[in-house]
């Protein structure tokens, strides 16, 4: 029984040394916006990321470890492990209660930690969701089936338990109650009822999800189509599946067996799916249709196909090659290693590739985290670093989680535009006024390069302004021009007029983008964006959070740089303080 698991060691022995990479750092913030239990019930518990509501998979996990652990992702590791060890005994027991056959289980679950899904989300921490989910998934069918055999209550208790968890793993678990259901009409017809009362909580939940929870209104690859899209997603899930085809990217020279995978292993699958249906043996079908219920919530979401979906998906199919194997152990035997083989060259392919991603990561995090320490209140440049590097940790707000609102990338940083680059004119004020420290990385060091940069590049920089100023970073200080108050908490406030520089030029479709916050004592307000004395947009604000983005008009787009006049019909002067206040603002951009 427990072959499978230390099969797993073997196969997962090196995710224990990979880091955390995109999605891991938003998730590690967190509890950057904890302050009190209102702001704990709001990160477990507000809809996030595409409107989902993940309590136990996404938010627990990541904000429990990172308060217990900092930024180690170790003990993260060896709990998903964990996870994954009880989901996979699970299976063993779950096709033996099916099957009648310990062989049959064993061989399920040997077969699953192979799967190139669950590689992938085995290889990333943000795809804990879908180890959650497998183990709460098998744990309630497990106790459902003891249940339906003995009528005991505990096992009951033990099926909803487990279901009612499932809730706070992944949405995928609507799907339960109706795999109870197949299960009854396809294996034991006298016990459909029993399946009837866990329809509730799935009708609740797509509902509230449906109708009450918002959703990312700029998430266009989570878009649901229902067409006949939804057989081409079938199509390429199923090829996934068995890794082949996947194959081409990892070990080319391996090439050879996409075609046996496609012309053999397919219809030999399929086939013997059929063959037992026809002689009323139904488990086969039963695991196809399990595996058809688990990915059937992702079909519609065309534009957003995703291998680490396959985790929870491929155990249905991995009953039916359980299966397989007892009831037809020679032609199984020969027919698998189209499985085995690809499968293993891949995943190990898949561990690899995350390896290599996350290896610059960490260094660089841990160099910059000293940095900061070292050169309190200076701005640090940092040059060297990778597109690779910047889209697997940076773009996701990783320096945020070590206080570093003082780095930024050198000038002319890739990839182009982004909104770590600094602006040359304040790099060049920063060197003139010796508040700056440069450090050169190289994929592994991170090295103090300020002297070479003061004898070279740095008189050679240019002036210039960024396109995209963060209000409460004092090195955008000198292009806040007047009607703006000082630095406070990480935002500055508008009095009722004031006026910013942003560097250009700009692109063709570059939008004004302004993000603050109304108070509530201002009460609902109107904010005029002027530039060379045009009226560009008036906003009406409502007291809370502010985003108005407006597209630049083309005759100001060749600009090298552009003054924005912002005027707010209202202002506040509170209690003991001389200022009259408008709107507190923490970004201002052009791009």
């Amino acid at each position: 029984m427990l072959f499978p698991v230390l099969m797993s060691i073997y196969l997962y022995r090196r995710s224990f040394r990979i880091w955390f990479l995109n999605d891991d750092f938003a998730w590690l913030g967190l509890g950057l916006g904890i302050f009190n239990v209102s702001d704990l019930w709001h990160a477990l518990f507000s809809p996030m990321a595409q409107g989902t509501i993940r309590t136990l998979s996404e938010r627990l996990f990541f904000l429990a470890f990172e308060r217990t652990f900092g930024l180690e992702s170790l003990p993260m590791r060896i709990f998903e492990f964990g996870i994954l060890a009880v989901a996979q005994i699970l299976l063993v027991l779950v096709v033996k209660r099916l099957s009648g056959s310990l062989s049959a289980g064993v061989w399920a679950s040997a077969l699953w930690s192979l799967n190139f899904g669950l590689s992938v989300a085995m290889a990333w921490l943000s795809a804990f969701n879908q180890i959650l989910l497998s183990a709460l998934f098998l744990g309630a069918f497990y106790c459902f089936l003891r249940y339906a055999e003995s009528n005991e209550r505990k096992w009951l208790a033990g099926t909803w338990i487990c279901y009612l968890l499932g809730f706070g793993a992944l949405e995928s678990i609507i799907v339960f109650p109706a795999v109870l259901l197949a299960w009854a009409l396809l294996l034991d017809r006298s016990k459909w009822r029993l399946a009837l009362p866990f329809f509730v909580p799935a009708l609740l939940f797509t509902a509230a999800h449906l109708f009450w929870i918002p959703k990312a209104k700029d998430a266009p690859a989570y878009r649901i189509f229902l067409d006949l899209s939804l057989f081409e997603s079938i199509a390429i899930y199923w090829q996934w599946l068995f890794a082949a085809v996947r194959i081409e990217n990892f070990g080319p020279d391996w090439a050879w067996l996409v075609a046996p995978s496609n012309w053999l292993l397919t219809p030999a699958v399929l086939g013997f799916i059929v063959w037992r249906s026809w002689r009323r043996d139904f488990l086969p079908l039963f695991g196809l249709l399990m595996s058809m219920a688990l990915i059937g919530p992702m079909l519609p979401l065309r534009d957003h196909r995703t291998d680490y979906y396959l985790a929870s998906a491929s155990i249905g199919i991995m009953i039916v090659l359980g299966v397989f194997t007892i009831r037809l152990p020679k032609p199984a035997s020969l027919l698998l290693i189209l499985y085995i083989v690809p499968s293993f060259i891949v995943q190990q392919a898949t561990f690899e590739w995350y390896l290599e991603r996350t290896a610059p990561i960490r260094p660089l995090i841990r160099g910059l985290q000293y940095a900061v320490q070292t050169h309190p209140g200076k701005l640090i440049l940092v040059d060297g670093i990778t597109e690779s590097t910047y889209d697997s940790a940076l773009a996701d707000e990783a320096l945020r989680l070590i206080s570093a609102q003082n780095i930024r990338l050198v000038p002319g940083s890739k990839p182009a535009g982004n909104p770590l680059t600094v602006a040359p004119e304040t790099a060049r004020i920063a060197f003139e006024k010796e508040a700056v420290t440069v450090y050169h990385f190289n994929g592994s060091v991170l090295r103090d390069v300020t002297r070479e940069w003061e004898r070279g590049r740095a008189l050679n920089l240019s002036t210039g302004f960024s396109p995209e100023i963060l209000a409460g970073d004092p090195i955008f200080n000198p292009q806040f021009l007047s009607g703006w108050y000082g630095i406070e908490d990480g935002h500055r406030w508008l009095s009722g007029k004031g006026s910013v520089r942003v560097g250009g030029p700009f692109a063709k479709d570059a939008q004004i983008t302004l993000k603050a916050y109304a108070p509530a004592s201002l009460g609902s307000l109107e904010l005029k964006i002027l530039c060379a004395g045009t009226l560009i947009h008036t906003a009406k604000i409502n007291p809370g959070d502010v985003e108005i983005r407006v597209p630049l008009p083309q005759r100001l787009q060749g600009a090298e740089s552009l003054v924005l006049d912002l005027e707010a019909s209202k202002t506040v002067r509170p209690p003991n303080d001389g200022r009259n206040l408008s709107l507190v603002f923490t970004l201002i951009s052009i791009r």
